[in-house]
């Protein structure tokens, strides 16, 4: 099982640095379509489509590193005061919902890419399928469902392998 995590993981990696291809890659585009509508005095066919598809992507394809790598945030007032076990446990409620959350999501929005699909919905300038995009990043979200199930899977792991040092006390 740890070899698969570690895929996973290796996985999620590759779809941070996609996230920082397709930062770069508006980074661009911005730059090219204000050279080109102020130096050139034609402004970049498709440029505006391109940046916000593009910002869309970097977020969905960040998310999963995100929550593997622990970066989400946490509110700690109360929990850095919970025994160990009591924290323990709201870290794998969170997961868990965490998943829950980010699987209905997904779900949700790819019915709406099936939606867009059906109606033959495509961006002004590009001509790009709204569907495709939608359920690409609805993919995204079920990944990141993934990376919050794997976290609570390695906590519930961890938790069988330390005793709790708390244990019986406040």
């Amino acid at each position: 099982m740890t070899s698969a995590i570690a895929v996973f993981d290796r996985f999620c990696l590759l779809l941070g640095w996609l996230s920082g291809l397709i930062a770069f890659f508006v980074m661009a585009v911005t730059f090219t379509g204000v050279v080109m509508r102020y130096g050139l005095r034609s402004p970049l066919m498709g440029g505006f489509e391109m940046i916000e598809i593009g910002m869309g992507l970097i977020v969905f394809t960040a998310v999963p590193l995100m929550i593997r790598r622990r970066g989400n945030i946490t509110v700690t007032i109360l929990v850095d005061r919970f025994p160990q076990w009591l924290a323990r446990a709201t870290g794998l409620v969170s997961d868990l919902l965490g998943a829950a959350l980010m699987g209905f999501i997904g779900w949700r929005v790819w019915l709406q890419g099936e939606r867009l699909l059906t109606y033959n919905e495509v961006t002004m300038e590009l001509r790009v399928p709204k569907g495709l995009i939608a359920q690409g990043m609805s993919a995204l979200l079920f990944v990141g469902a993934v990376a919050f199930l794997v976290c609570a899977f390695e906590l519930i792991r961890r938790d069988r392998a330390l005793p709790d040092r708390n244990a019986g006390g406040i």
